[in-house]
């Protein structure tokens, strides 16, 4: 977390980098990081992982916002999906049904605490093992990154 006590704004992406589509999370992640390093915003602090854990409530009650990165199937969406995050315990607090919606609502339980949060979610052509995007879910994820960097500098 950064430690010289300014709000903070938390990415957590999440997702399989070795799912080819699945770790589009974790791409996008990487490139708000260098984006970060080179506009010298410090203000952003980034966490990646392949799921949404337990442990990550205590950064999550540090921050002044979250942003969740993850990919979905395009039966789902063929678009980029963005939504608001409500704090609401959903089907238990296990780690393969665990949300961003458990997350925030435990933070809120735990901290009282309940920072907006936003899922930013992009369609996945490929979940096959390997490292690499498809051209279809790396285009989107570029247009994601637009995205969040918008929010990411909104006052």
């Amino acid at each position: 977390m950064n430690k010289n006590n300014t709000k903070t704004k938390l990415i957590i992406a999440y997702g399989n980098p070795y799912r080819n589509d699945d770790g589009v999370g974790h791409y996008i992640a990487d490139k708000i990081q260098k984006w970060a390093d080179e506009e010298k915003i410090d203000e952003i602090t980034i966490i990646t992982a392949y799921q949404l854990d337990i442990d990550m409530t205590e950064d999550i009650s540090l921050s002044e916002s979250v942003f969740f990165l993850d990919a979905h199937i395009t039966k789902y969406s063929p678009e980029i999906v963005i939504n608001k995050i409500e704090a609401k315990k959903t089907n238990g607090f296990t780690t393969h049904v665990f949300t961003p919606s458990d997350l925030i609502a435990l933070v809120n339980q735990l901290y009282n605490k309940n920072p907006p949060g936003t899922l930013i979610s992009v369609p996945g052509y490929n979940f096959d093992m390997g490292e690499e995007l498809t051209p279809e879910t790396k285009k989107k994820a570029d247009r994601a990154i637009d995205k969040l960097k918008h929010f990411l500098t909104k006052v």
